[in-house]
C-alpha cells in the first residue's frame, strides 16, 4: 500500500505501508488476586483499519510450571479469549511458561513459547495519601512504604470507589527502586490524577504490582510509542521488544499485588 502525503512544498513524498505482515499479538498476564485470569489471542490490524483487532480462535493454550498444567478455555462468546480456572492463583517466586499451538500459521509460524516469573512482593506498606497539589492542580498519590534491600520493578494503578481509573496502559506509572531502595519512602509521589477525577471523601486504594525488568521496560517502551512525535517526521517508531517468540508481538507475565485505600482529603483553604 503507497500513501500520498501533501505539505507546502511541492514535492511528492511516497510512504510505502506493509500491510501484508500480520503478526500475532499476545496479551496476559498471572496475578495473585482472586477472579477470572485469561490469555488473549488476536492479529496485528491494518494501520488505518477503524475495527477493532480480529481475535484467534481455536487455539491451544497451556501453561506450565514446575507442579501443574493448566489447558486454557475458549470464552464461548468472546472470539481469541483463553481463561484459566476460576481457583487459579499465581504464586510469588514461582516460574511459568506459556505455549500457544495455533490452528492456523500466523506470520508463518504456528507455535509460540513465552516465559516468566513472578516477583516476590513486600507487603511492608504503612499506608498512602491522596492530597491536592495546587501547584500541579491536581492529586498526588503518596505511598508510605519500606523498599527491601534488593532491585525491584514496581507497577503502581488506581482505584476510585472501586472504579479503576488506570484503565489504560499510558495512565498506569512504572518505576524502579533506585531513589528509595532499602529505603523508606516516606510519602514518594506515585500516581497524579486531575481534579476532575477525584473528590474529597472518595475511597481510593492504590494498587501496588512488583513486576519483572523485562515488563517494566515493555510498558515503558509501549508507553513512548504511543506518545504524540513531534515533529511529525522527526524519527520512526521503534519496535517494542516482546518476550514471545517466532516474532509475536505483546506480553506474557506474572506479578503480585497488595491493595491499600485511604480517603482523599479536603482541599486545603484558599
Amino acid at each position: 500500500m503507497s500513501i500520498i502525503v501533501f505539505t507546502s512544498c511541492t514535492e511528492r513524498i511516497d510512504i510505502e505501508l506493509d500491510n501484508d505482515r500480520i503478526r500475532l499479538v499476545v496479551e496476559g498476564n498471572i496475578t495473585d488476586i482472586s477472579g477470572r485470569q485469561y490469555i488473549k489471542l488476536s492479529e496485528t490490524a491494518d494501520y488505518f483499519s477503524n475495527d477493532a483487532p480480529k481475535g484467534v480462535s481455536n487455539a491451544q493454550v497451556i501453561i506450565n510450571s514446575d507442579d501443574e498444567s493448566i489447558t486454557l478455555v475458549e470464552s464461548d462468546t468472546i472470539s481469541g479469549l483463553y481463561n484459566m480456572p476460576v481457583s487459579f492463583l499465581g504464586v510469588q517466586g514461582k516460574d511459568y511458561d506459556l505455549n500457544i499451538a495455533l490452528e492456523t500459521e500466523i506470520g508463518g509460524y504456528k507455535d509460540y513459547f513465552a516465559t516468566t516469573q513472578m516477583p516476590p512482593l513486600s507487603d511492608d506498606i504503612d499506608s498512602i495519601a491522596v492530597e491536592w497539589m495546587p501547584d500541579f492542580n491536581g492529586w498526588v498519590v503518596r505511598l508510605f512504604a519500606k523498599d527491601p534491600a534488593r532491585e525491584d520493578f514496581y507497577m503502581f494503578n488506581g482505584i476510585n470507589n472501586g472504579v479503576l481509573l488506570t484503565d489504560s496502559i499510558h495512565k498506569v506509572n512504572i518505576s524502579d527502586d533506585r531513589l528509595f531502595n532499602g529505603n523508606y519512602t516516606n510519602g514518594s509521589i506515585v500516581l497524579f490524577f486531575d481534579e476532575e477525577e477525584l473528590v474529597p471523601g472518595d475511597i481510593f486504594t492504590l494498587v501496588l504490582s512488583n513486576i519483572t525488568k523485562g515488563y517494566a521496560s515493555f510498558v515503558s517502551e509501549v508507553q513512548t510509542e504511543i506518545q504524540p512525535n513531534n515533529p511529525i517526521f522527526g524519527g520512526p517508531p521503534a519496535n517494542v521488544k516482546s518476550n514471545i517468540n517466532n516474532e509475536a508481538a505483546g506480553y506474557f507475565t506474572a506479578f503480585p499485588s497488595a491493595f491499600t485505600s485511604a480517603v482523599v482529603k479536603n482541599k486545603p483553604a484558599e
